[in-house]
């Protein structure tokens, strides 16, 4: 059976020399021994003001890279006109972490109306987002990080986002066996570089396609599997890789779901969404204790059976309730171990482990576990055999 593992294959190494000459072209412009000063900023709703603590890891990830690492906190409440002030003296902060977009656009709350430092477009073009390197400055929240281009130290602060990817819970990586070895840096990088056909050519006849979203033109540094789950039949990797972008670089993590039907694996979902990559993966090992290593393939489940809402409709809640759910009856076959419920949206999907508590049990689950997109979803279920087999119910459509 697959498991997580610490060893290093080739490509691994080749991916993180490639990670590290992206930020060593950068270094060249950075001097060594600079302070990259990183200003916090706290809710227009609360009017806090947010720890200033280093996180450990990015301290000695800057230290690593050359450089010193210094932050301030300060309230929302005028703040633009600091940030403003700092601009026009040249000693602008080279990264901004934030929990509220308000910061940047500008917002009016219970405690007054609070400028945006990105509200005028003159200004806006000078932010570059910051995803996965510098989210430990959030702690537990979830929020923004920015640098800006016309910081004092803005060249080390890159630098510092586009270092080789590190691997969540402090992995070190993960061993990738034969064909996977190949397929999956591949189709994770084609999957963000927005390459279609890239991806085509390992697609899965059962996987859903949904209409991809409008991206900024991406390249891919280098990458670094974190995570392999399954059997020889069904397999789940887990992989971060650095990227550059027009208005984006940092650290992005993706998951590649693979089946073997025959001879060769198959694409079955390539997610981007942060509770796929997140508590998704946390359910993995639970999966994978239940698939045989060895087991000979039966016939396969008899799939799940969708039972409400309706295709086209979003779950309506009951009365007092805040949000609706979706229902299903799980496969009557005994030898399905799991199941996983998928929703796709625009090139992505959000899975989330439910196990069956006996063949032809009711499972469910919230609207509240989706965000708000405005476009359309597709859902179905995935009933899971021991062997890693997999039968699919309808799938069904909503707008959400």
């Amino acid at each position: 059976m697959m498991a997580t593992s610490c060893s290093r294959p080739r490509f691994v190494a080749v991916a993180t020399a490639m990670a590290v000459a992206g930020a060593l072209s950068l270094l060249s412009s950075a001097t060594a021994g600079e302070t990259i000063r990183v200003w916090k900023i706290g809710s227009p709703d609360s009017g806090d003001t947010p720890p200033v603590t280093v996180p450990l890891s990015l301290r000695q990830e800057s230290t690593r890279s050359g450089f010193r690492i210094t932050v301030e906190a300060f309230p929302a409440r005028g703040f633009a006109a600091m940030f403003f002030d700092a601009v026009a003296r040249n000693a602008a902060p080279d990264v901004l972490a934030f929990d509220n977009f308000g910061v940047m656009n500008g917002m009016t709350t219970g405690l007054g109306r609070f400028d945006g430092i990105g509200a005028e477009p003159a200004m806006r073009q000078h932010f570059v987002q910051v995803t996965g390197a510098f989210d430990q400055l959030l702690g537990r929240k979830y929020g923004w990080t920015y640098l800006f281009a016309l910081s004092p130290n803005h060249a080390a602060a890159r630098a510092l986002a586009l270092t080789a990817p590190p691997c969540p819970n402090g992995s070190s990586g993960t061993m990738l066996h034969g064909e996977l070895a190949e397929i999956v840096p591949r189709v994770a990088t084609a999957h963000l570089e927005g390459d279609a056909i890239g991806v085509q050519g390992y697609s899965d006849p059962d996987r859903l396609l949904t209409p991809r979203a409008g991206r900024d033109n991406l390249r891919v540094g280098g990458l670094r599997p974190c995570g392999l789950w399954g059997n020889e039949r069904l397999a789940v990797a887990l992989v971060n890789a650095s990227y550059e972008a027009e208005t984006t670089l940092g650290h992005r993590r993706v998951l590649l779901v693979l089946r073997k039907p025959s001879f060769q694996w198959r694409l079955l979902v390539a997610a981007r969404d942060p509770i796929s990559t997140d508590g998704f993966v946390n359910d993995l090992p639970r999966v994978a204790a239940v698939l045989a290593a060895d087991a000979q393939s039966r016939a396969l489940p008899i799939p799940a059976t969708l039972l409400s809402p309706a295709s086209g409709d979003f779950p309506t809640p009951l009365s007092g309730e805040r949000f609706g759910t979706f229902k299903w009856r799980s496969s009557p076959s005994a030898d399905v171990v799991t199941e996983i419920a998928e929703f796709a949206y625009k090139d992505d999907a959000r899975l989330f482990v439910a196990p069956p508590k006996r063949p032809e049990s009711r499972g469910q689950l919230s609207s509240g576990q989706l965000w708000h997109t405005g476009d359309a979803w597709y859902w179905r279920i995935w009933s899971v055999s021991r062997a890693g087999d997999v039968a699919f119910s309808e799938a069904r459509t909503f707008r959400h």
